[in-house]
């Protein structure tokens, strides 16, 4: 694929807050070292200061974990208070242990790839690809096209082409908060309409995966009771 903008640029500093899929929904994983006012300027634009309604349908579980990070009570609310703004959220754990955490990284193949955060709207004709897990907050418009090596999620419509694990990963997944693509692809296989399981979960985020049958869709919650069976192995 030809790269029409610089994400393969990796950059010289890792963005504050880390965004996976965990086993009924997001976890957000916020940097222990950067200063508060750096992580909350950065969740502010990555909630909120972006053209498309990002997150503001479907209702998904949400665990934040905090780490070793230093906060005082006054900073941990002001933290909080971003995520509780979002109606759509409801927030699971808040924590810097949570259980979301220790079931993700308890995955070692969850944890070798690097992830990027795109921020705006994929266009029809442009063409992005990323080394990594990557989380496009905004949308891709009909004809605009996002590849990366691990997962894409997509935190707005999806209406144009997603193609995960470009390297053969057949364990990638494309999740997205309003799911209507132009054409999914993951490692190999190719669809344009892929095979939902059961009816249609507008109400909830969803994502695309390989299974023996192909390429089928469900939602985001039961990504790890799928996952377990494709890795360790």
């Amino acid at each position: 694929m030809a790269v029409l903008d610089n994400a393969t640029q990796r950059p010289e500093v890792r963005p504050p807050v880390s965004v996976k899929g965990v086993n009924d929904g997001l976890l957000f994983l916020l940097d222990e070292q950067c200063a508060h006012e750096v992580l909350r300027a950065f969740l502010q634009e990555l909630l909120f200061d972006n053209p498309s309604p990002l997150l503001s349908g479907p209702q998904i579980n949400v665990s934040v974990d905090y780490g070793q990070r230093e906060m005082t009570p006054e900073q941990n609310i002001e933290l909080m208070r971003l995520f509780l703004q979002k109606e759509n959220f409801t927030i699971r754990e808040w924590s810097s242990r949570t259980m979301a955490r220790q079931a993700l990284f308890a995955k070692p193949q969850r944890n070798a790839r690097p992830q990027y955060i795109h921020r705006g709207t994929v266009r029809a004709g442009q063409q992005v690809y990323y080394d990594g897990d990557v989380v496009v907050v905004g949308d891709v418009n009909p004809g605009g096209e996002i590849a990366a090596t691990g997962d894409i999620f997509v935190f707005g419509r999806l209406r144009g082409i997603a193609h995960a694990g470009v390297r053969g990963n057949t364990q990638s997944i494309i999740a997205a908060a309003e799911f209507s693509p132009m054409q999914l692809r993951i490692a190999g296989t190719l669809t344009r309409v892929p095979e939902a399981r059961g009816q249609a979960q507008s109400a909830f985020m969803e994502f695309a995966y390989l299974c023996e049958e192909g390429m089928a869709v469900d939602k985001l919650q039961y990504l790890f009771a799928i996952r377990p069976k494709k890795v360790g192995h």
